[in-house]
């Protein structure tokens, strides 16, 4: 019995889908992020560069830190969904801390912060400020809870079904009974 070598180029092939098979796993966690990002300004409006931001996970307890920029900017990146708590503080202000700030996936989550002159050991807490409208981003996303997919009655339990819940989204012409009833065929606002 003879043993043969196999070819190079088969290696190479099965390496290259080892490697696109891990890529896509995490390809597919960008999804479930979101990113928040902010302004921190005194009582005059003026930006306030190297101030402390904070942004902690309310059910965690983590953490992450940044500073603001020249502008007084600052942004987390790959934020998971969930409720956080931001705080801004900078020596020679009072302490400004925003509560029940609600992250989910794909947000691009607006938290301004505005610091009055005092001892750090001063706190200003934010908790009852109006919803801001989303200006940083044209994209458009609805997130549908448990709650929801629990207790709304799904005919046959099909889960796309809970796309038609989002404003713009009707069921296309292609899912009805006549035309063999294609499932998940959607158009949302106009568009297939």
């Amino acid at each position: 019995m003879k043993l043969t070598r196999p070819a190079p180029y088969l290696t190479t092939l099965c390496f290259l889908f080892a490697v696109l098979l891990g890529a896509s796993s995490s390809a597919y966690a960008q999804f479930e992020t979101a990113t928040v990002l902010g302004s921190v300004r005194d009582a005059a409006g003026a930006a306030i560069p190297g101030a402390k931001i904070t942004l902690k996970n309310t059910a965690t307890g983590i953490t992450a830190n940044a500073m603001t920029d020249g502008e007084g900017n600052y942004q987390f990146f790959n934020v998971k969904i969930g409720d956080y708590q931001v705080t801004a503080e900078l020596q020679g202000f009072a302490t400004a801390v925003a509560e029940n700030v609600v992250v989910t996936v794909n947000a691009r989550q607006r938290v301004d912060l505005n610091l009055r002159a005092g001892a750090v050991t001063d706190t200003v807490v934010i908790t009852d400020a109006a919803p801001l409208l989303e200006s940083d981003s044209s994209d458009r996303g609805q997130v549908i809870d448990k709650e929801q997919i629990v207790n709304l009655r799904l005919n046959g339990r099909s889960y796309a079904d809970l796309a038609l819940l989002a404003p713009g989204v009707r069921a296309s012409e292609l899912n009805t009974p006549d035309s063999g009833g294609r499932d998940a065929s959607f158009n949302v606002n106009g568009l297939r």
